[in-house]
């Protein structure tokens, strides 16, 4: 059962914010530590900055090497269904535009059909990349098992703008005043919330 603490900023800046001393994920002695990446953008004096924030999360060495293989997995099948199922449509539906004419008579320089053929390329790149990473995960599980599991797809990452690394996930709210992580593992989240004097919250 996973566990979730709502932290404020600047109290959950990097420097601030404690970790137990051993693997968050499996509670094995630390061995190395995989870094969790937060971003988000937000308004500010009425223009869009970005922040991001680097999390040095303490791992053992099979679930440090974990997350990397995990992350390539999902990211390898991602990239190759947006490249080539994208980049298809993007080629078909630019030449069927040009051969429907739609850039007769046309503003020089716009280019209409490559327009629409971004747009294609774009929509079917995406979810192509959803269906391509969603088979490797389905292939490669008796591999990976629960660390592959408990990995979000890349494309959940993205939309909530949430990164993930073997036991834990982190997301910052819209306005990057709070700092949310969830914990898979309910000892490292208890030792977590007595190490930072933390409550936690219900999950997202």
């Amino acid at each position: 059962m996973s566990r979730s603490f709502r932290l404020s900023l600047p109290a959950a800046n990097p420097e601030k914010i404690r970790f137990p001393n051993r693997c968050v994920c499996c509670g094995a002695p630390r061995q190395a530590d995989s870094t969790l990446v937060v971003s988000r953008l937000v308004m500010r004096k009425q223009r869009q900055e970005p922040v991001t924030l680097h999390y040095a999360v303490p791992h053992c060495d099979r679930c440090y090497r974990g997350t990397k293989s995990v992350f390539m997995a999902g990211l390898l099948p991602f990239l190759t269904g947006f490249i080539l199922l994208g980049g298809a449509a993007f080629v078909v539906v630019t030449f069927y535009a040009v051969d429907m004419g739609l850039d007769l008579n046309n503003v020089p320089g716009s280019g209409n059909s490559l327009v629409v053929g971004g747009v294609a390329g774009l929509a079917v790149g995406l979810v192509s990349a959803f269906l391509f990473e969603g088979v490797a995960r389905l292939l490669l599980l008796p591999f990976f098992g629960q660390a592959l599991w408990q990995s979000p797809m890349l494309m959940a990452q993205f939309i909530q703008d949430a990164d993930y690394v073997a036991g834990l996930r982190g997301k910052l709210d819209p306005e990057a005043k709070h700092l949310l992580l969830t914990f898979n593992n309910n000892d490292m989240a208890a030792e977590f919330a007595e190490l930072n004097g933390a409550t936690a919250v219900p999950d997202p």
